[in-house]
């Protein structure tokens, strides 16, 4: 199976790009577009019109400032000058780049290196297009990652280097019918850190989400807007929504800025519930002065429709409509999506959500593409559905990163999941300067985020109490607080202001005897470094780190060949060799990689890549199956409380920003890990759980929203003589919310046995139907001899089905269409199957077609089948 990346594929995303060259061309024949046009509301007298086509991009050597006669000489530009035409905007300096084969991907084996020279020039785009002046015009720039400086018609018109802030600028003067826009970004290079290892690639020690030295990201990765109007502008909308404790009365405030050269004037708010329909309106008159005034509207809704995340209910969605009226006419409006749920703590970090406990089950979210922050639609819903199908209902949004686009927040809302919000780098430092920083970007990211149903709490950074503490600042003094508390303080202040109902916490982790306890607040799980106490059941996890590799095909594609499995290596972990992979691999991983691994120890020792792959893959499954039941069942078998400890767990991290051998649980590639799988049957809402310890109890765990019942049987299976031993038999119900002990096993018959022994259990309903399931060793794998199982595998209406003649240990499944091994997205895999089960997969990838094997891990023998979707 060709796993290598064919230049067809490496070409898919630059087809978008020059898809429509010809229609923007290059500078020498611009076309003259109001671009597109896009009204937000039919009538209103401001008119918007989005600079989408016609760009151009060039470099250039670093300088001070753009000469008139460059400025000149660019509405002149042709294609041998060196201007390379952008299809459509936004998009970034890479983008451009890779759609005209200038660069390769950065990402394959000797990549980086090779674009280490775009970070060394200076960077310009250059636009022609027509014009209506006579009227109040303003450029508004949603995106642009860089130092920039922006010229219209040969001036400087202004400069920004805020990523996280739109640029708008008034431009009536400037404006003419036939105008040039550009814009340059400047060279990063200065900025960079110096030396780049052997590989280009990132250090040890270097960047969790991609290559060190870093390469240039700039560019624009938003739209760009030119607004006309009257001199009447809506300029913000702020949406806050509420709902009283009786879940029966919504009320959504509206607090706009707006401008004004004409009396009289009003704000309007109207609300469309999900099916479209008006529910309620509002009109608030406004007295302007010196132009420019603020208004505050309110809305009531009687016996709202209820938003809840996903697992617990629906999500409908209304639409808040805030027009500015001169007189009667609309002049601009303004709309926002909203839900309405109640969001209650009554113990810290434990949420309820309209009434329902909700437990957080999810992973950490980061950039989705180092080199390109331009929306890429079709990989977010893939990265949302890949999460869908672990059974996700969270994500926490990383700080150390640029909050993502409205989209983002859009399809969390419309998907039901709950946002942790990390404050998008915060410098959160005791200066003046870095206060008054941080609460404008905090007040910023409030105002545009608030009104989503889906931001469950805020957050104002990453680690930072915690690496200040004694306990983890490496020389075990107390240096007195957390230099940062008072900026953080400041920025809860705001929080408290702006959006009084959701809970804010300075740092994460925070609480307890140290920021890191686990007993109390919340924990990052620094397990595999540190000697955490009480780490066995904790409050909340917003972290819990475990590293492996990518799957195989995935590793072949960005890893060098000589890399992989260099010549002579040897697992055998003896005295002096600190890492459980080759150090070819250092490169590729970060961070102290090879002390993070799950416990590798219990796994054979690999003697191949595949081999190895599969035991850094599994044994971090095993940590984290380990561990989320653990956190799921909540106590001690023994305690007599229903309690459960903890609020919610999510693991670091969930994507990768850049090919890595790190802490993912989806690749870059949007290839599931090992673990991914693990964390989809340890987050299943009604789970199974075998807790062994110096007795073995069975649980059942339910997550749900109704109350479960059924029949729950355990048996003893024998490897090696292929057989059920013992079995017990147990009716059960459990409330949602809760778990409880099924039984004690030695208590209920099963006592002393053979380690060759698996323990299995289901849990089925009155009409058989298997609600849930579980097995467990009695020992270790590496001490286990597994049979050489035999896989029958049909098609049933596009879905696999797969039963086993023995004991298959971790079924693999892999797909094959025309040598493509990418993108099937198996609905499970990577599980263990007993005789007498019947599995069912789904396929929910990208293909229509192809060939698919199964075997299990340790059985020479493989299975085929021909597979359509239908």
């Amino acid at each position: 199976m060709n796993t290598e990346t064919s230049p067809q594929e490496l070409r898919t995303r630059r087809q978008f790009l020059l898809q429509a060259a010809a229609v923007g061309g290059a500078l020498a024949t611009p076309v003259n577009v109001l671009a597109q046009v896009v009204p937000v509301a039919a009538g209103d007298a401001v008119e918007t019109t989005e600079l989408l086509r016609g760009w151009s991009l060039k470099s250039i050597e670093p300088q001070a400032d753009l000469t008139a006669e460059f400025l000149s000489q660019t509405g002149r530009a042709a294609t041998d000058d060196g201007w390379l035409p952008a299809a459509a905007m936004p998009a970034m300096v890479h983008d451009v780049l890779l759609a005209h084969d200038k660069i390769e991907e950065p990402w394959l084996p000797g990549g980086t290196e090779k674009c280490f020279w775009t970070r060394e020039r200076d960077w310009v785009y250059a636009l022609q297009f027509s014009a209506r002046p006579g009227r109040l015009s303003r450029l508004r720039f949603l995106g642009l990652d860089g130092r920039v400086e922006v010229y219209l018609n040969g001036d400087r018109i202004a400069s920004h280097s805020d990523e996280h802030a739109p640029l708008t600028v008034e431009v009536s003067q400037a404006l003419r019918p036939e105008n040039l826009l550009v814009l340059r970004f400047r060279s990063n290079a200065d900025t960079s850190e110096k030396g780049a290892p052997e590989t280009g690639r990132q250090r040890p020690d270097g960047s969790y989400l991609g290559p060190n030295p870093p390469l240039a990201s700039l560019g624009i990765f938003d739209q760009i807007r030119l607004e006309t109007s009257d001199g009447n502008t809506l300029d913000e909308a702020a949406v806050d929504v509420s709902l009283d404790e009786a879940l029966s009365t919504g009320t959504v405030t509206v607090d706009a800025s707006c401008s004004a050269r004409s009396s009289p004037v009003s704000v309007r708010v109207r609300l469309f519930d999900p099916q479209g329909k008006p529910v309620a309106e509002s009109i608030t008159p406004a007295e302007t002065t010196a132009g420019s005034f603020n208004c505050r509207c309110v809305v009531k809704l009687d016996r709202p429709q209820l938003w809840w995340p996903r697992g617990y209910g629906s999500q409908p969605l209304y639409r808040v409509q805030v027009t500015l009226l001169a007189g009667d006419r609309p002049q601009q409006t303004l709309q926002r999506t909203i839900g309405f749920r109640r969001v209650t703590m009554p113990e810290p970090l434990h949420f309820v959500v309209n009434g329902a406990p909700v437990l957080l089950r999810g992973g950490n979210w980061v950039t989705p593409n180092l080199m390109s922050r331009v929306w890429d639609q079709a990989r977010m819903e893939r990265l949302f559905a890949l999460a869908e199908n672990a059974n996700f209902n969270a994500f926490r949004l990383w700080g150390q990163v640029m909050a993502p686009h409205d989209n983002f927040y859009e399809m969390a809302d419309a998907r039901g999941f709950l946002l942790w919000q990390d404050f998008a780098q915060l410098p959160l430092k005791p200066d003046e300067a870095s206060r008054s920083r941080c609460r404008e970007k905090a007040t910023r990211q409030l105002k545009r985020l608030r009104h989503h149903p889906s931001i469950l709490c805020w957050c104002g950074c990453n680690e930072a109490a915690m690496w200040a503490h004694e306990d983890y600042n490496k020389d075990f003094t107390d240096h007195g607080p957390w230099p940062g508390l008072a900026a953080a303080e400041e920025v809860g202040a705001i929080c408290r202001q702006l959006d009084p109902e959701r809970y804010y916490q300075p740092s994460s982790p925070y609480g307890g005897v140290n920021a890191n306890d686990p007993r109390e607040g919340n924990t990052h799980g620094y397990t595999n470094m540190w000697l955490v106490p009480g780490y066995d059941y904790l409050n909340f996890a917003s972290e819990d780190t475990r590293i492996a590799a990518p799957v195989l095909h995935s590793l072949k594609r960005f890893m060098k060949p000589e890399h992989l499995w260099p010549e002579g290596y040897s697992t055998l972990y003896l005295h002096g060799n600190r890492h459980p992979f080759p150090r070819t691999w250092l490169p590729y991983t970060c961070a102290e990689s090879w002390k993070k691994t799950g416990p590798v120890e219990q796994f054979y020792d690999a003697a191949d890549l595949a081999g190895l792959v599969y035991r850094l893959g599994m044994a971090e499954g095993l940590y984290y199956q380990d561990t989320v039941e653990r956190q799921r069942r909540g106590r001690p078998a023994e305690e007599q409380s229903d309690r459960r400890c903890c609020g919610g767990y999510i693991v670091w991290k969930y994507n990768d920003s850049w090919p890595q051998v790190y802490s993912a649980k989806v690749d870059f590639f949007l290839e599931p890990y090992h673990a991914y799988y693990a964390l989809r049957r340890a987050y299943a809402p009604v789970m199974l759980s075998f807790d062994i310890g110096t007795f073995i109890y069975l649980w059942v765990v339910n997550d749900s929203t109704e109350t479960v019942s059924g029949t729950v049987r355990i048996q003893l299976y024998h490897l090696e003589e292929n057989e059920f031993r013992k079995e017990i038999v147990r009716e059960v119900s459990v409330a949602p919310g809760k778990s409880r002990v099924v039984v004690r096993l030695d208590q209920a018959g099963i006592r002393a046995f053979r380690k060759e022994h698996i323990l299995f259990a289901t849990m089925s309903d009155k009409s058989g139907t298997v609600l849930a399931r579980a097995n467990a060793f009695a020992d270790i794998e590496r001490r286990l001899t597994f049979p050489e199982a035999k896989l029958n595998v049909t098609v049933e209406n596009g879905v696999l089905v797969i039963t086993t003649d023995k004991f298959a240990r971790a079924v693999h499944l892999q797909g094959d269409a025309h040598g493509d091994a990418f993108g099937w997205f198996f609905e499970d895999n990577y599980f263990d199957l007993l005789p007498g089960e019947v599995k069912t997969v789904r396929i929910l990838g990208q293909h229509p077609q192809g060939r698919i094997t199964a075997r299990a891990w340790y059985s020479p023998q493989e299975t085929a089948v021909d597979w359509k979707r239908t």
